[in-house]
């Protein structure tokens, strides 16, 4: 096999190799028991401009990390080899559907950690959503696994412009891990020691539906 056709191919299965955690559900496709959710999710991702194509729901298998899955998931700095000896609990994801609109919550950034949760709650409320949906940032395993099908499904880098978003995990010294794009690859780090206000850090609104409901 020649270098750039075994370069296409070695793409193909690093793109493949997301599918086999995240596999985007269509709208139609999604549990009837869910249906009044997707529906308030997609009335308000047209709101925001997005195409009626773009996957909100996924299908999760249980047993992706961070440090071990994403890199072979799609473009992540380095291979994240440089957070392999980061002392962080790796929580795996579970079986389960995850709903989300692949934006950061409008009007997210600039908040605190108590404040942002505040807003997903308003955001839960205002649309009439489960009660335990929006009830955290989401683990980074989740996310990272969420944003690179999200680029597989559609070419886009969410956060957008240059933004990003906080999660729900923290190292064993209380810094909390972040993600966002930088020159075309996934990024990981820590910023946030304190929780505090920064007009570049947002967040996802999540729904998580265990593989059992």
């Amino acid at each position: 096999m020649q270098g750039d056709a075994l370069q296409r191919r070695c793409k193909e299965i690093i793109l493949n190799f997301a599918s086999t955690f995240f596999i985007p559900i269509q709208d139609m496709d999604v549990p009837r028991k869910h249906q009044p959710t997707i529906v308030k999710l997609r009335a308000e991702a047209r709101r925001q401009a997005i195409s009626d194509s773009t996957p909100l729901c996924y299908r999760v298998i249980n047993g992706y990390t961070l440090k071990h899955h994403a890199p072979k998931a799609g473009p992540c700095r380095e291979n994240f080899q440089y957070l392999q000896n980061w002392d962080f609990t790796d929580e795996p994801t579970v079986d389960c559907l995850v709903f989300w609109i692949p934006r950061l919550l409008p009007e997210s950034t600039g908040k605190n950690v108590d404040e942002q949760r505040a807003h997903l709650a308003e955001f839960r409320n205002r649309l009439e959503l489960p009660s335990h949906h929006c009830s955290s940032f989401g683990n980074v395993a989740l996310l990272s696994g969420l944003t690179l099908a999200h680029y597989k499904a559609t070419g886009e880098r969410v956060p957008l412009n240059g933004l990003w978003t906080r999660t729900d995990i923290c190292s064993v010294d209380g810094n909390r891990l972040e993600l966002y794009w930088d020159s075309g690859s996934l990024y990981c780090d820590y910023w946030d020691w304190d929780g505090g206000r920064c007009d570049f850090i947002g967040i996802f609104a999540l729904g998580v539906e265990p593989a059992c409901r």
